[in-house]
């Protein structure tokens, strides 16, 4: 009988896969479990010890030191408050014209955010996301994240070493951008996710999807395993009812795939991992792919999004008030 799948307890018709560590390039081999009953993925054989698989010197989250001006960018600010709220129209207009929304504060109109609004960023790396809202005009921005080395207090923005169980205050906002699938029990996650956000607030989470183009087509070369950061990779049907388990209300559940899922897959299954030096991530200009590759890859996602067939899934949930 195989291990009982962490997210449905199914034991019947799993299938195990053996899947290289293709990030970082390290010469270590791990099993994972794709669950016959919800078709999610789990890796069964843990680490004893994760941090060395997110060394902070490499690990991409935590690449860049963080550096947060004082005062939001003025122009920016004027911008967000067109495109979010509709205030400034003549000057946010024009400063706006052939400007596309940025992902950033598409999330933010996705959860209704406001400028004040409490903001937790779990996993938050190195805190360069918050540092963007800051420069959008938010002031309220925290992040935790388990693997930094330490603390971290840049004025407008706190970022503290502690996971997600140690998280006592309550927010408007709780984002958990690509970091749920590096967590254990999933579904205990979200119930802890639910505590901590106020009545009528929202949880954000971006997630690997499994199932879907990028497992059809690389298999275990797939970028959306990542051996063995990824503890698991739902199925969009259990990731649904996961979060309605907790109590959650789906407000949106959309793809937004990308062309690092083509790249950086193809990359793992001619040999290269993500951190080679000769990497797309670091040169692009000098990488395997040409721009006219790039183009293609990313209009190939486009199409894959649209039908909801993207790897990588973005979800808002509203906490409804009792």
């Amino acid at each position: 009988m195989s291990t009982a799948c962490m997210l449905c307890g199914n034991t019947d018709g799993n299938h195990t896969y053996t899947v290289k560590e293709l990030q970082l390039g390290l010469p270590e081999y791990f099993h994972y479990q794709l669950c016959g009953l919800c078709g999610s993925m789990q890796l069964l054989d843990v680490p004893a010890d994760l941090s060395k698989y997110y060394p902070n010197e490499d690990y991409y989250s935590f690449k860049l030191d963080l550096h947060v001006r004082k005062k939001a960018d003025p122009l920016r600010k004027i911008k967000t408050d067109y495109l979010l709220f509709g205030r400034n129209r003549i000057l946010g207009s024009l400063l706006s014209i052939g400007y596309r929304l940025p992902e950033q504060l598409q999330w933010m109109k996705d959860t209704h955010a406001q400028y004040d609004s409490a903001i937790l960023d779990i996993g938050t790396g190195n805190g360069s996301l918050l540092s963007r809202l800051f420069q959008y005009g938010f002031t309220n921005l925290s992040g935790i994240d388990p693997f930094i080395n330490e603390d971290r207090d840049y004025g407008p923005i706190r970022i503290w070493k502690k996971d997600i169980y140690e998280v006592t205050e309550q927010y408007d906002v709780v984002m958990m951008h690509h970091s749920l699938e590096h967590m254990f029990e999933p579904q205990r996650v979200l119930q802890q996710a639910m505590k901590i956000t106020r009545p009528g607030g929202h949880v954000m989470i971006r997630i690997p999807i499994m199932g879907n183009y990028g497992w059809k087509k690389y298999g275990v070369y797939w970028c959306g395993i990542d051996a063995p950061r990824h503890i698991f990779i739902p199925f969009e049907k259990q990731m649904r009812k996961m979060a309605e388990d907790a109590g959650f209300e789906i407000e949106k559940f959309y793809y937004d795939s990308s062309d690092y899922l083509i790249w950086s897959s193809e990359q793992y299954k001619q040999g290269m991992p993500l951190h080679d030096p000769k990497s797309h991530m670091f040169h692009p200009e000098n990488s395997m792919f040409s721009k006219e590759d790039i183009k293609r890859f990313r209009a190939i996602m486009k199409e894959q999004n649209q039908n909801a067939n993207g790897d990588t899934a973005v979800i808002s949930l509203r906490k409804v008030p009792m």
